[in-house]
């Protein structure tokens, strides 16, 4: 009878996923992480921005630069109560566009770049020790949109758009560097899918250029006039299901 019950509990405990033995796989050991977060996220509003502008663009090209002190939000418990840090953090962005197009969208202009870009956040202010580190994250991806919805075809709209995820540009990395990881992130948190996106607005040429509202001119894709913009950003990273330890 025991030898009965005791056959019926292991085959409940392998039907119902339980783990009930360390599993070896090649010499190496997989272990669930049940209470990990799946989810991070991360973003700031523009308007957290205390020495805009955010971005930044060059007449005779197509790069963007973005720089400015803004309030990093954090959140570690995905959609759930808590979790929510914030650091007082120096963002900085440079990217480049290219493969240009314009669509005609009814009496509208869709300008389109692929996009290149890699940027950082760091933590604003003074260290707290000599030897702490003011790194927080890195990201970067080969294969983004940028867009700006218009009225024309040879210049930007007052607003724009940069995005890119995994899932279209498996290029895409999110880096945890050391004050993350002391937050309790550490780099496979981040290991999973990805994804990036900055909405741009107030998007005006630094100079009158005699466009209403002091849009800013194109040329096959090219700014030609310097150009300012506040944006707001969010971006999220899951983690991997499963750690494989050697």
């Amino acid at each position: 009878m025991k030898r009965i019950i005791s056959g019926i509990l292991i085959i409940f405990l392998l039907a119902s996923g339980i783990p009930c033995f360390a599993q070896e796989v090649d010499s190496k050991v997989i272990l669930p992480i049940p209470y990990e977060p799946t989810t991070t996220l991360f973003s700031f509003a523009s308007d957290s921005n205390h020495n805009g502008p955010t971005f930044k663009g060059y007449a005779g090209t197509t790069t963007i630069a973005g720089g400015a002190e803004v309030d990093l939000l954090i959140d570690t418990n995905n959609d759930n109560y808590g979790g929510l840090i914030t650091i007082l953090s120096n963002f900085n962005l440079k990217g480049e566009g290219y493969d240009y197009n314009v669509f005609n969208i009814g009496s509208q202009y869709l300008h389109v770049w692929k996009f290149y870009s890699e940027m950082n956040f760091t933590q604003a202010g003074a260290l707290t020790s000599a030897n702490a580190s003011k790194d927080i994250l890195g990201i970067g991806f080969k294969e983004g949109v940028l867009t700006s919805w218009s009225p024309s075809p040879y210049t930007l709209g007052e607003t724009m758009t940069l995005q890119c995820s995994q899932s279209a540009d498996p290029s895409i990395y999110m880096n945890a560097y050391p004050l993350l990881n002391g937050i309790g992130i550490p780099s496979y948190y981040l290991s999973g899918s990805k994804d990036v996106a900055f909405t741009f607005t107030n998007v005006r040429s630094l100079e009158p250029n005699g466009n209403a509202n002091n849009l800013v001119n194109l040329s096959k894709g090219i700014f030609k006039d310097n150009w300012k913009a506040e944006g707001s950003f969010s971006a999220s990273a899951a983690a991997e299901k499963m750690i494989i330890l050697d």
